[in-house]
């Protein structure tokens, strides 16, 4: 199953939110933030990271699949581009 990265940074920015609405409270100090931050920013790297990850292996995944047709694609549209360029 691919991450969801919105879904992680729609979180990421609720738990921000949270964290500041703590601090305005006086539940946290300066430095308890930074820690807070600190971690749900490496959380969110994380996230990213592992999707970035994901979305790689599917597109080495659909290229090894479709190896053919890419390839034929590419002739077509290179012999394309050649005729088109000698016509004008």
């Amino acid at each position: 199953m691919l991450t969801d990265l919105l879904g992680a940074t729609q979180t990421y920015w609720r738990k921000l939110d949270d964290i500041e609405a703590a601090y305005r409270r006086d539940e946290l100090s300066i430095d308890e933030v930074d820690i807070e931050v600190k971690r749900l920013m490496q959380e969110l790297g994380h996230t990213r990271r592992r999707a970035l990850r994901e979305f790689g292996a599917s597109a080495r995944y659909f290229v090894a699949q479709q190896r053919d047709v890419l390839a034929g694609t590419a002739v077509m549209g290179l012999l394309t581009y050649i005729w088109w360029t000698n016509i004008a």
